[in-house]
């Protein structure tokens, strides 16, 4: 082992290596004092000369958001109670009042007696990673053209949004909505004044719900909206017929469009329905009967 260390590689050598580090490094000591904190820590990621980290105690909510603080804290001792090394993703605050995502690795440093001395925690900013991640989740989820959340978002909510419902003993309701007239219009004016009309369709129907609605565009000129806690029949019909009536009124993007108008099914989640595939199917069985009704009309599935 001596074999690969070099003849000038001392202390001062290796704490060169830690201030060039492009990642953070902080040891703390059993009393959750930083007893060390590289440049990288202090300039880029608190904001604060070394003279002022070291000896600072550790977590605190100058440089850790409040939301973040128990689980450092839970984290630190963890390390030195048990000995065992941990990770932990939290937020770091900098002087300037921005913020950054940090991945810490944290393992412990024992001394003679077999007791946690320190910890030695090194952390990689993962703040870009995760905008990068969330980007990508975002193009996965969202309708290119409308930017409502789309189908695969759609197949993947409503089974949680039904467990949901059965845990926490509360109503849902599933809204399938289909565009009256839409085709011969975008026949007509082409597919570019179409895109618009579905983008202000998207707008109406958004500017229709509560907070914690959910509308989906899962086809051509296809919606789907879930509904949390709409228990009765008369609220959910409430929220159709708003719909239907902003639905129809005329388009700015396409001079004198008035033949647009919108049929939805209405469906009530219990447990005779055995999958999200049956809940979709009952409510767009009810679509169908208030297009053969006459359309621009809801029909609640019994």
């Amino acid at each position: 082992m001596n074999d690969v260390l070099h003849t000038d590689w001392h202390a001062s050598f290796f704490r060169d290596v830690l201030e060039l580090s492009d990642a953070a490094i902080l040891v703390i000591n059993s009393e959750f004092e930083v007893v060390y904190a590289n440049d990288y820590v202090c300039s880029r990621i608190l904001g604060m000369p070394q003279s002022m980290a070291v000896g600072m105690s550790l977590p605190r909510n100058t440089t850790v958001p409040d939301e973040d603080l128990q689980r450092v804290i839970d984290h630190t001792k963890r390390v030195f109670e048990f000995g065992v090394a941990d990770n932990i993703e939290n937020w770091a605050l900098h002087k300037d009042g921005s913020r950054r995502l940090m991945y810490w690795s944290s393992v412990p440093k024992f001394d003679e007696h077999g007791k946690v001395r320190y910890l030695l925690a090194t952390g990689i900013d993962v703040t870009e990673q995760r905008k990068e991640k969330s980007q990508l989740e975002k193009l996965a989820h969202r309708d290119a053209l409308t930017n409502l959340y789309n189908r695969t978002f759609f197949e993947r909510r409503l089974p949680e949004d039904m467990e949901r419902a059965i845990q926490e003993e509360r109503a849902l309701a599933l809204l399938y909505v289909d565009l009256d007239g839409f085709k011969p219009v975008n026949d007509r004016y082409g597919h570019e004044k179409g895109d618009a009309i579905l983008c202000e369709v998207a707008c109406r129907l958004k500017r229709r719900l509560r907070q914690n609605d959910i509308v989906c565009r899962i086809g051509g000129d296809e919606f789907a909206v879930i509904l949390p806690g709409v228990s009765s029949r008369e609220d959910a019909a409430r929220i159709a017929d708003q719909m239907i009536d902003h639905i129809s009124r005329p388009y700015d993007s396409a001079e004198d469009v008035r033949a647009i108008s919108a049929s939805i099914g209405i469906a009530f989640y219990d447990r005779s329905i055995r999958s999200a595939h049956d809940f979709v199917r009952k409510a767009d069985s009810a679509m169908y009967q208030a297009k053969r009704g006459g359309k621009g009309k809801f029909v609640i599935a019994n």
